[in-house]
């Protein structure tokens, strides 16, 4: 049997506006995660050098996050509820699914239960849990509003993505459960300005990479990247900012150019841009037609991997 984890009462307290009652055994798989990234990685300028999450253990001894969370980290501490630490000894990145796998010895907690993913329809209770400090962890309750692709400014687009008004109170990386307590997700952004939903990514995307992201079987070819920001608006894709020395910025490409083309083939949505764009494997020179200063300017950047890139 499970004793009750320090805190489970303060839990308790926080999280009754909830109207399911919270199984003992989930609180204790929520990891707190720190991560620390050298200022001199690619990533550190723009998501910062030290970064805190959520993370799930999925094994007795793998946590799963958010990859932009642990992207470019030197050093992952995991803290669980009782306040023991330990520190990563391995890391996996998928940047298609937008999920990491971090191997951690020594955690000796059971696992959460997993779900497919597939149990995620609209109208579904659900909740999720969340580490707001190291010690702390807090619930929110909701429903799945919508399951549907989902796309967003930096370059990723996932086929499936769970939309729920159950708005995490904590950091990114918290798990997603259905009322039988299994996981279905993995909650990984926010949008308090677009009616207070949070995304997250069904756990068959861990499922379908899972052997990959153990390391058991080798990594898919990459896709095509450019490094840019993005976005939508009026059926017109602005480009809001690049990553510096990536291919984006190396091509000339500037804030607020209007891409028109990939290729030769319009675009006028983020997912039809991606679609273009991971077409073609890393290396290829690609050809973007864009609006400039009330000019069609064409511009060539030769794409890259993201993942040889950010290492």
């Amino acid at each position: 049997m499970i004793s009750e984890p320090p805190h489970y009462n303060q839990f308790r307290e926080d999280a009754l506006d909830s109207l399911v009652s919270i199984p003992r055994s989930i609180v204790p798989s929520v990891i707190y995660l720190r991560c620390r990234i050298p200022s001199t990685h690619a990533s550190a300028a723009i998501l910062g050098e030290e970064r805190m999450g959520s993370g799930l253990l999925v094994t007795p001894d793998r946590v799963l996050t958010a990859s932009f969370l642990v992207l470019g980290a030197d050093s992952i501490e995991a803290i669980t509820l009782d306040g023991c630490r330990r520190f990563a000894d391995g890391l996996k990145l998928d940047d298609e699914s937008g999920l990491a796998l971090i191997s951690v010895i020594g955690l000796e907690l059971p696992p959460a239960r997993l779900g497919s993913g597939e149990e995620a329809v609209p109208g579904l209770p659900v909740f999720l849990m969340s580490c707001t400090g190291e010690t702390e962890r807090k619930g929110a309750t909701g429903h799945i509003a919508e399951v549907s692709p989902f796309e967003t400014y930096w370059e990723y687009m996932i086929d499936r993505a769970i939309m729920t008004d159950a708005v995490n109170p904590g950091l990114t990386g918290a798990p997603l459960y259905s009322l039988d307590g299994k996981v279905i997700g993995l909650v990984t952004l926010h949008f308090s300005a677009v009616g207070r939903y949070s995304i997250a990514i069904p756990m068959d995307a861990y499922w379908g990479r899972r052997e990959e992201l153990e390391g058991v079987a080798p990594p898919r070819p990459a896709h095509a990247w450019l490094g840019f920001f993005l976005q939508e608006q009026d059926g017109a894709i602005i480009v809001t900012g690049v990553v510096g020395r990536g291919p984006a910025e190396q091509a000339g490409l500037r804030r607020s150019d209007i891409i028109l083309s990939i290729e030769g083939r319009v675009v006028g949505t983020l997912r039809q841009l991606y679609e273009e764009i991971w077409k073609y494997a890393p290396g290829k020179s690609l050809r973007l037609q864009i609006l400039r200063d009330a000019r069609i300017v064409t511009i060539d950047a030769r794409a890259q991997d993201r993942h040889e890139f950010y290492k």
